[in-house]
C-alpha cells in the first residue's frame, strides 16, 4: 500500500489490499453483469468476511451441480471471481468452462454475458474443457430442477432469515465482541444463501433460452420479454410495492404532503416526537424498514448504507413517488401485465407447431418458477448481508463516538482477520484504518477495465480515472446500441442518475439513464417511462423488476451516462435494444 496518500494525488500503488492474483487455468476476467452487483470498491471487511465465506457456497454450488470436479476448485479463492483494484470481477474463463460443460459455445457464452465486444479475450481451447461425466451429471441435475413446481429451500431460507431479523437482539446492549460474534454466527447463512443463488440462477436463464427461439420461429422475437414479464411475487419488486404503499399514506394526507414538500431531510427529522399523520407515517415506515431496510444502494457489500442505515435514501424515494397516480400503482401494473402475458402466451401456443408445443409450455414454466425463485435467493442473500452490517456498524458506531474515524462504516476498512485484535485494542487500527479510507477514496475514483487478460491490466496506476473518461454527448439522431430487457417502446426526456440517494431531479415520465440499477432503484421505475442502464444482462435484478412494473428498458448500452445527457429526448425500444436521440437542447448542441 502506499504512505499518506490522498483522493487527489496520482495513483501510488499497483494493488489494492483485497486484490487477488489471476488464476492460471481460467485466465481471463470481465466487469460484465460483475458491475451490478458490486459497483463500487469492495471493503476489506465485506470481501474477506462475507464473501469469503460467500464464495464457498459457490463452491459448493458448482461441484454439487456438476459443473465442476471439487479437486479443480479448492482453496479459499475459488476460480470464479477475481477482485482487481478492489473491484469484484467475474471470470470470463469459467463462465465459457460452465457453458462448455453444459453443452454450449464458448462464443454463446460470450455473446449471452459480454456481447459483441471487438476487445473480447480470446478463447483458448484447453483439453479439460470438455467433460462428459459432468456434462450428463449437470444435464441431469437441470432436468431435474425444470421438473419442479417451486423452490421450497429459498423460501425456507427466507422464513429463517425474517425471524432472525425480528428476533435481532438490542445491538447497542451487545459487547464489542459479542457484536463480532454475532457477525460471524450468520456466515453458514451466507454460505447457505450465497448456494442457493448460484443454484437457482442456471435454471433461471432457461425460460428466456427456450421461448426466444420459439416465438424468432412465428415471426414474434420481442414477444419473449412479454412472456418473461408480469410473473407475480418476485421478491425485488417488494421495496417498490412497499414504498408505493407509503407514498398513498403521503398523497391521501396535506400534512405530510406539506412536510415532504420541505424535503426528505425535514421529514427524517420530524419523524421524532411525531403526531397525527405524521406519526401514523413514521409507524408505517418503521414497519416498511423492519421488512425492506435491508435493501439499498450497493446491497452486496456491508460498506455500503442500506435503508434501515440510511433511511433518509427511502424518503427521498417515497418522495419521488408520491405525485404519481393511483393507477400507476405495482398492483394495477401486474394485472395489465399478467393479462398480457397469458393472452401472449396463448397467441404464441397456438401459432406454433403441435410438436413444439411441449417446449413452449417447458419455457413458460421454467420462467415462471425459477426468475421469481432467483429473485427470493438474492434477496435472502442481501437480508443475511444486512444483519452482519448492523452489527459491525454498530461497532463502528462506538469508534465514532471514540474519535477513532468519522463514519460508522468506516471501520469496513478492516480484513476479518483483525477483528479480533481489534476489539482487544481498537486504537492500534487508527492509522491503518485512515490510511486504507484514503487510498479506498482513491480506487473509487479509478475506471477498472472491462476486461482482464493479463496481469499489466491488473496494475491499477494505469488505470484511468472516471472524470478523465468524459465521452462527448450524443447528437441528434445518434442510436446507442444495448440489449433489450424489458418490452416497449417510449419517448421522454432524459434525466441521468448517478445514485438512487440523488434521485430528487428526476420527473413523472422521465427516461432514467442510470450506470447501474439495483433494488435500490427498483422505485424510480414507477416515476420513470423507461430506464437506459450502462450494464446487465436479462436476467439482471432491477431488469427483471422493469418487466414487472411494465417499461421498457434497454440495458448494456455502452456508455450511455456519459453520452445522453439531462433535458435531451430519446426513445426507448426495449424490444430492439435500441436508444435513438430525437432532440438535443440548444445548450448540448453548441
Amino acid at each position: 500500500m502506499s504512505e499518506g496518500t490522498d483522493s487527489g494525488s496520482p495513483i501510488a500503488m499497483k494493488h489494492w489490499i483485497t486484490d487477488w492474483q489471476r488464476d492460471e487455468r481460467l485466465p481471463h476476467y470481465t466487469r460484465a453483469n460483475a458491475g451490478e452487483t458490486l459497483p463500487e470498491p469492495a471493503s476489506p471487511l465485506g470481501w474477506t468476511l462475507v464473501w469469503g465465506r460467500g464464495l464457498q457456497g459457490w463452491r459448493h454450488s458448482f461441484v454439487e451441480f456438476g459443473i465442476y470436479r471439487g479437486d479443480e476448485v479448492t482453496g479459499p479463492r475459488p476460480p470464479f471471481v477475481g477482485v482487481f483494484g478492489g473491484y469484484f470481477y467475474l471470470n470470463l474463463s469459467h463462465l465459457r468452462l460452465f457453458g462448455i460443460r453444459m453443452g454450449q459455445t464458448a462464443d454463446q457464452i460470450d455473446a449471452a454475458f459480454v456481447g459483441q465486444r471487438s476487445d473480447t479475450p480470446v478463447y483458448v481451447a484447453h483439453p479439460d474443457d470438455q467433460d462428459a461425466e459432468l456434462t450428463a451429471k449437470a444435464g441431469a441435475t437441470l432436468q431435474r430442477m425444470l421438473g419442479q413446481s417451486g423452490y421450497p429451500e429459498a423460501d425456507s431460507d427466507h422464513e429463517r432469515l425474517r425471524r432472525i431479523r425480528h428476533e435481532r437482539p438490542d445491538l447497542t446492549q451487545l459487547s464489542d465482541a459479542e457484536l463480532v460474534k454475532r457477525a460471524r454466527s450468520l456466515l453458514d447463512d451466507v454460505e447457505t444463501t450465497f448456494y442457493r443463488h448460484v443454484e437457482s440462477s442456471l435454471p433461471a436463464s432457461v425460460g428466456p433460452a427456450i421461448l426466444a427461439p420459439l416465438c424468432g420461429s412465428v415471426d414474434r422475437p420481442g414477444a419473449m420479454l412479454d412472456l418473461i414479464g408480469g410473473l407475480g411475487d418476485v421478491d425485488s419488486a417488494g421495496p417498490a410495492a412497499g414504498l408505493w404503499t407509503l407514498s398513498r399514506q403521503v398523497a391521501a394526507s396535506p400534512d405530510l404532503m406539506a412536510l415532504f414538500d420541505q424535503g426528505p431531510a425535514a421529514v427524517e427529522q420530524a419523524l421524532e416526537g411525531a403526531a397525527g399523520d405524521v406519526k401514523a407515517f413514521r409507524d408505517s415506515f418503521q414497519e416498511f424498514l423492519a421488512e425492506s431496510g435491508d435493501r439499498g444502494p450497493n446491497e452486496w457489500d456491508i460498506h455500503a448504507l442500506s435503508w434501515e442505515a440510511a433511511p433518509i435514501q427511502a424518503l427521498a424515494l417515497v418522495d419521488r413517488i408520491r405525485n404519481s397516480s393511483d393507477g400507476d400503482s405495482p398492483a394495477a401494473r401486474h394485472q395489465r401485465l399478467a393479462d398480457h402475458r397469458q393472452a401472449t402466451a396463448a397467441e404464441i401456443r397456438a401459432a406454433l407447431p403441435e410438436d413444439a408445443q411441449p417446449m413452449f409450455d417447458a419455457g413458460m414454466h421454467a420462467a415462471g418458477v425459477w426468475i421469481p425463485a432467483r429473485e427470493r435467493t438474492k434477496a435472502n442473500c442481501v437480508t443475511v448481508i444486512n444483519e452482519i452490517r448492523m452489527a459491525v456498524r454498530e461497532l463502528g458506531r462506538r469508534g465514532v463516538e471514540a474519535g477513532r474515524f468519522s463514519k460508522p462504516e468506516d471501520v469496513m476498512m478492516l480484513l476479518e482477520t483483525e477483528l479480533d485484535d481489534y476489539v482487544a485494542d481498537p486504537d492500534r487500527f487508527s492509522s491503518d484504518i485512515a490510511q486504507r479510507l484514503a487510498e479506498y477514496a482513491q480506487v473509487a475514483e479509478l475506471e477498472p477495465p472491462f476486461f482482464i487478460a493479463d496481469d499489466s491490466r491488473t496494475e491499477i496506476d494505469s488505470w484511468p480515472r472516471r472524470s478523465e473518461e468524459r465521452a462527448e454527448p450524443a447528437i441528434e439522431g445518434d442510436v446507442l446500441k444495448g440489449d433489450g430487457g424489458s418490452h416497449g417502446t417510449y419517448t421522454g426526456r432524459v434525466r441521468v442518475v448517478s445514485d438512487p440517494a440523488s434521485c430528487e431531479a428526476l420527473e413523472p415520465g422521465e427516461v432514467l439513464v442510470a450506470p447501474i440499477t439495483d433494488a435500490a432503484w427498483t422505485p424510480l421505475f414507477l416515476v420513470a417511462g423507461a430506464a437506459v442502464v450502462d450494464v446487465g444482462a436479462l436476467n439482471s435484478h432491477a431488469v427483471v423488476v422493469c418487466r414487472e412494473l411494465g417499461i421498457p428498458a434497454v440495458i448494456s448500452v455502452e456508455g450511455g451516462t456519459q453520452r445522453l445527457r439531462d433535458g435531451m429526448v430519446i426513445t426507448v425500444d426495449g424490444t430492439k435494444g435500441t436508444v435513438t436521440v430525437d432532440s438535443v437542447p440548444a445548450a448540448l448542441a453548441i
